[in-house]
């Protein structure tokens, strides 16, 4: 059984399921997947409304590192998040285990556990242990409110390009309401939620305009 796994946001997450074993999504990066593979958290990230997240009111409450993480560009996180794959990858390869189909661009790889409950649980322990060794950049990051009117504001980007791409969207929250949904541990609005409810997608077409319009 091929065990995957996916730094990807929640909302990609489930539609991947669909066609992928497991995947790891940014809020909460672990293995999840079918019935016949095994959830585990190993982290958390900045971009979530979850309750493992601190939120401040303003950038010079943060500590440096987090200052410093939401100064670089998207894409430099990304590649940051990047480098810490091919480390957990090199961890997981040292304990033994075959990686296979490596993509850095949608960072995520493939893990041959076979159909052995055993194994799948002992794949699952290590990812959990090489991720800790080899932890995500953005983990324990504190947030600050302009950083979550940030991410709105990107979101709003990405509910243009949907609907440029033929996708309805919901209106937007306000950006103080979002704030407070994302403070308040409430699920935040997205515009990948209608993307996700499009039943007219093929895969293919899916996967084409994720990369025209990427959640994150």
């Amino acid at each position: 059984m091929l065990l995957k796994r996916r730094v990807v946001s929640a909302l990609l997450c489930a539609f991947l399921a669909l066609s992928v074993t497991g995947c790891a999504n940014a809020p909460t990066q672990g293995l999840l997947g079918s019935a016949e593979s095994v959830n585990v958290e190993t982290g958390k990230s900045s971009e979530s409304g979850s309750n493992a997240t601190v939120v401040v009111e303003t950038r010079d409450e943060q500590p440096e590192a987090s200052r410093q993480w939401f100064a670089l560009s998207r894409e430099e996180r990304r590649e940051k998040m990047r480098e810490a794959m091919k480390h957990e990858i090199s961890c997981l390869e040292d304990k033994g285990w075959k990686i296979e189909k490596v993509d850095l661009k949608d960072l995520g790889y493939t893990v041959e556990a076979q159909e052995d409950p055993a194994m799948r649980t002992q794949v699952a322990a290590d990812i959990k242990e090489c991720n800790a060794l080899n932890p995500s950049p953005d983990a324990d990051i504190v947030m600050s409110v302009a950083d979550i009117e940030d991410i709105y504001n990107y979101n709003l980007n990405v509910r243009d390009c949907l609907e440029k791409e033929g996708i309805t969207v919901t209106d937007p929250p306000t950006k103080q309401k979002y704030v407070d949904d994302f403070r308040n541990d409430r699920v935040t609005w997205s515009p990948y939620t209608d993307f996700m409810n499009a039943t007219n997608l093929t895969a293919d077409r899916f996967r084409e305009i994720t990369e025209k319009c990427p959640q994150w």
